[in-house]
């Protein structure tokens, strides 16, 4: 006998035939009327699925927060639904809400793994915020289930770059390029990792591939313009930086570079003029006044920049800037309790951007100290290379580096090739060589003759480029301090320099400049930290290498120029020339922000420069556990 129908049941289908036609609107991209039939609907009863139209018209009609609270009723319900989180993360993502974005991709991935746009907005979600590890995960989990995704690919060597691995997106933009030959974003990029991996000449063909498809693609005009200051070719540079600020008058990028440009030439009055003109067009624009203030403090400047900073829209980033100018200026004025409180200002507002854990790198430094032990060395000691071309400068940033070099440079068998990332490209190298081992450092204990003979060879071929006829050339780059081990495994009888300074000096010196890639100087106590494990790290170095290291102290170069420089070219094995005396009549490109200081006769006035200050460096005077004599 069939069943009589009820009201209920009368009901059920009613709303089952709206539904069927609310779809139908919805899939068809009418609105209007669907949002309309799944509001009549849930005057009836209360129905998921409608809830979850209306949820996603409302995202498509950019009322988000009533997508959010759509998502938010149908989740109540279904809670696993795999596709209302990932629409629930897409609205969330839209109101600025990246943390509870993430969540949302990950419980809908959780659901259903397989779905590659929850993946890459889940990686788009990290890179926002600068959460690269995980957002290099998520991108290879897209590319995973998407290879031919030219779009993840090139995101994915952003990525690597972003995070300093710039010899892992170096494959991943040949790849993308090899597809899109044409897209002339990739051969800027590929040309960017290049540069950063020391590979000038490589960089070089890429900027200029950028722009024979793109001759207005100002940020390769500038890129190019850089390689070429780089390769001693500076006037090209000059020409490339003109016809980008023609190209792009308003290119605040391009007259940084062209004034930077200028100041390495010795050029500085010019520089200043061309930045005061374009900063008439640009009266807020903190860089120009922070570029300025490094080369020529000018306290005429200080009412500018104080009425700049009180604007309350003024973003983040032109505040730090601000902040680090206000800082040359009043410490240039010796008003040296206002240049300190805009100094700290600047570090605290730039240190809330950035993400550093100090405690980080006292843990790379244990690493460092036991992979490469005494032992390590006993069967590597003839690896790599006996070349005795290279010369290593190293040592904290701001301790003195620039200056040796400039005296080396001076001697007419040595050329001074700046900062060379030719050694952290082997590192990274050999790391993604050996990357099925250990991570490094403890891979390195790996690395076998041929190895070291093929990276050795690898660094003195870029080298060379700088200079065929040179007898020394210097590789310039501080930070190598913590490759001593690997740089000794590929050049046994390197000539390493070590620069010192007064502790509180050097630190004081990066606290008051901008040193973006050094993320543990914009606060005192992290960086009195980094100094005790550099120090730590250097002390183990000289157990390892006794006597090979040429130990040199700032202070004793700048009293007794003559003695300790004439030590210095016997260390390089050279014979004395006179004009390594005049160091600052030498001409060279200098690329570092101690090139106006190099230019200028040996001066006294940079010793104990943190004694005005002290009151305010106490913190650090502790960690350090430092007298008043240091």
């Amino acid at each position: 006998m069939q069943k009589k129908k009820t009201r209920d049941d009368s009901v059920d289908e009613e709303i089952a035939v709206l539904f069927r036609k609310g779809s139908e609107h919805y899939k068809e991209g009418r609105l209007p009327q669907a949002q309309d039939i799944c509001q009549r609907i849930l005057q009836k009863q209360q129905h998921p699925s409608a809830i979850l139209i209306l949820g996603m018209i409302a995202y498509q009609q950019r009322e988000f927060e009533v997508a959010v609270e759509r998502y938010h009723e149908f989740l109540e319900v279904k809670p696993n639904h795999a596709q209302a989180h990932y629409q629930l993360g897409l609205a969330l993502n839209k109101l600025g809400r990246t943390e509870l974005a993430i969540e949302h991709y990950e419980r809908s991935i959780a659901v259903a793994a397989n779905n590659a746009a929850a993946h890459s907005h889940l990686a788009d979600a990290y890179t926002k915020l600068q959460r690269w590890e995980e957002a290099i995960e998520a991108y290879q989990q897209v590319l995973a289930l998407r290879a031919e995704d030219v779009v993840t690919t090139i995101k994915l060597g952003n990525v690597f770059f972003a995070a300093q691995l710039w010899a892992q997106s170096i494959p991943l933009y040949e790849q993308a390029l090899a597809i899109q030959p044409n897209n002339a974003l990739v051969h800027k990029s590929l040309g960017d990792s290049a540069h950063k991996l020391g590979q000038r000449q490589k960089a070089f063909k890429c900027f200029e591939q950028a722009l024979r498809l793109n001759p207005d693609y100002i940020d390769a005009r500038i890129g190019l313009a850089l390689v070429l200051r780089e390769m001693g070719r500076t006037e090209e540079g000059l020409v490339q930086l003109e016809q980008a600020i023609v190209l792009k008058p308003d290119s605040v990028d391009a007259h940084i570079s062209l004034a930077l440009t200028l100041r390495d030439l010795g050029q500085a009055g010019l520089a200043i003029e061309r930045l005061k003109k374009f900063l008439s067009t640009r009266p807020t624009c903190g860089p120009l006044y922070y570029q300025i203030s490094v080369i020529k403090p000018e306290q005429e400047l200080i009412p500018a920049v104080e009425k700049l900073i009180s604007l309350p829209n003024l973003t983040k980033e032109n505040a730090v800037y601000c902040h680090f100018a206000l800082g040359n200026l009043f410490k240039d004025s010796k008003s040296i309790d206002h240049a300190f409180v805009h100094f700290l200002k600047a570090n605290t507002l730039h240190r809330e951007s950035i993400v550093y854990d100090a405690r980080n790198n006292t843990l790379d430094t244990d690493r460092l100290i036991k992979v490469y032990s005494k032992r390590f060395f006993k069967g590597k000691r003839k690896y790599g290379s006996a070349s005795l071309l290279p010369v290593f400068i190293l040592g904290m940033p701001r301790s003195g580096t620039t200056l040796v070099e400039q005296i080396l440079s001076s001697h007419p068998e040595v050329h001074g090739a700046g900062e060379f990332e030719g050694i952290p490209a082997a590192h990274v190298g050999i790391a993604l060589q050996l990357k099925d081992a250990n991570p490094p450092p403890e891979c390195m204990s790996l690395i076998d003759t041929k190895m070291a003979e093929e990276y050795s060879a690898r660094y003195l071929q870029e080298l060379a480029l700088y200079c065929p006829t040179a007898a020394r050339i210097t590789d310039k780059l501080p930070g190598n301090f913590s490759r001593i081990g690997l740089i000794k495994t590929l050049f046994p009888k390197a000539r390493i320099i070590h620069c010192q300074r007064k502790p509180l000096d050097n630190c004081i010196s990066l606290f008051f400049n901008f040193f973006l890639g050094l993320k543990c100087s914009f606060e005192l106590t992290e960086l009195g930290q980094y100094y005790l494990d550099y120090q730590r790290l250097m002390s183990h170095w000289e157990t390892v290498f006794p006597g090979e290291i040429f130990n040199l102290r700032y202070e004793e170069l700048v009293m007794d120029q003559d003695r300790v420089s004439r030590q210095l070219i016997d260390y390089v094995g050279l014979e004395w020339d006179e004009k390594c005396v005049d160091f600052h009549k030498n001409e060279r490109n200098v690329m570092s922000p101690s090139n106006l200081q190099v230019r200028q006769p040996m001066y006294e006035n940079s010793i104990n420069r943190w004694k005005p200050y002290e009151k305010h460096l106490q913190p650090l005077v502790e960690l350090l556990q430092l007298d008043k004599h240091d």
